[in-house]
């Protein structure tokens, strides 16, 4: 039988298929990095550093929250990276609670069509229409009663709104991080 088996695993080494692009690369070989080169090499903007965290440059002010598409490409690619960065979790954060991400989008369903994004890390509100900076840090206090503080004690970093023209994504880090995107 281990015979059968040795026999078995040398006929499927041998029909691998080693052909393609990389095929030339060696995966067995070591990597070697040279300290030299990473610390001689350019600096790198860090960004902004909020609650214990390290965030790509703001596109936006907060005082003007909304990237238009008419703003240079630039902008626009900070807000993509800024908003990634709202979403991420960080060592700190606290671990997702799905059941009470349900709790929450369930009472917001009077405002829109909820969605619970990343087990609980997000909840996004669809709207036809009346998407703005302001709307996900007032439904939430309006509809579920809880601060962003709360929210973020559950593990849930971003709550959004989402409608045809306009997404906004309001961090429960800081109460005054909002940023808008036209679509």
């Amino acid at each position: 039988m281990t015979r059968g088996l040795l026999l078995a695993s040398l006929a499927m080494v041998a029909a691998c298929d080693k052909g393609g692009p990389l095929s030339n690369l060696d995966a067995s070989a070591t990597w070697k990095v040279n300290p030299g080169a990473v610390e001689a090499s350019a600096p790198i903007d860090a960004g902004v550093v909020e609650a214990g965290r390290v965030m790509p440059p703001r596109p936006v002010p907060t005082s003007s929250p909304t990237v238009t598409i008419t703003m240079p490409m630039e902008t626009q690619l900070q807000a993509i990276q800024y908003m990634a960065a709202m979403k991420a979790p960080q060592p700190g954060d606290a671990p997702a609670d799905p059941d009470y991400a349900k709790t929450v989008a369930d009472r917001l369903r009077s405002v829109g069509k909820p969605d619970i994004i990343s087990s609980g890390r997000e909840v996004e509100v669809k709207l036809e229409k009346g998407c703005d900076a302001t709307l996900p840090k007032l439904s939430v206090a309006r509809q579920t009663g809880a601060t962003l503080g709360t929210l973020l004690a559950h593990g849930m970093l971003v709550v959004a709104c989402i409608d045809h023209n306009v997404e906004c994504l309001q961090s429960t880090r800081d109460s005054d991080d909002v940023l808008c995107v036209h679509r």
